[in-house]
């Protein structure tokens, strides 16, 4: 595997636990990098105690949330040979000096850029139509396909008319299930009832 210096990389952006970088050879993708100082030396999670912080993946955990995740709508879907989602695509994972990278689809606005909903509150789109149609869509489509939210804030839904050539919502972060007994992923009802909590919480911060 080769090793991406990410240095020569272009930042895009930063949450509360990973990087964001353009991909290297391919604009329409991205690399998600878990920033270091959530690491320990053996790869476990510097944030827990020494049980938690080394079982199943350790520190790369939210990369085997997203990607069991994305397998299981695919699996879902499979007669229908879907593979879009309300959430971004997977395609694999790449080697860094910072460590593992998760390559996902690259999610833009209309002006080539990243757009979180937590944006649009704050500039005013979220009052055009065909946006808070979109919102409401995504919302609904999360219910009807099962897709089981982790940590969903402001920053990690985001707003493309390019991806299916309609105005669209796509969760690029908080995916996949995070509770040991994962009530979410087994019951469909259950989390239902978790997304729409999610989706007045969403809808009031950003002013919709």
């Amino acid at each position: 595997m080769t090793i991406i210096k990410t240095e020569d990389l272009n930042l895009l952006g930063k949450g509360g636990q990973k990087l964001v970088y353009d991909h290297p050879k391919d604009d329409d993708k991205v690399i998600k990098i878990i920033m270091s100082k959530h690491a320990t030396v053996t790869g476990g999670r510097a944030t827990q105690n020494h049980i938690r912080s080394n079982r199943h993946q350790g520190v790369y955990r939210p990369f085997r949330r997203e990607m069991i995740q994305y397998l299981q709508l695919c699996k879902t879907h499979y007669q229908e040979n879907r593979y879009t989602f309300p959430i971004e695509t997977v395609y694999g994972f790449m080697g860094t000096d910072q460590g593992l990278a998760l390559v996902t689809e690259k999610i833009v606005s209309p002006l080539g850029v990243p757009l979180a909903v937590g944006s649009m509150g704050t500039n005013g789109m979220i009052k055009e139509k065909k946006v808070r149609d979109a919102l409401d869509r995504f919302f609904d489509d999360c219910c009807d396909l099962h897709i089981v939210f982790g940590e969903v804030n402001i920053g990690g839904i985001m707003y493309t008319e390019t991806r299916q050539g309609r105005p669209e919502f796509v969760l690029v972060d908080g995916i996949g299930e995070k509770l040991i007994i994962p009530f979410r992923a087994m019951s469909k009802t259950v989390n239902t009832r978790n997304i729409r909590k999610v989706e007045q919480k969403i809808k009031g911060l950003v002013g919709y």
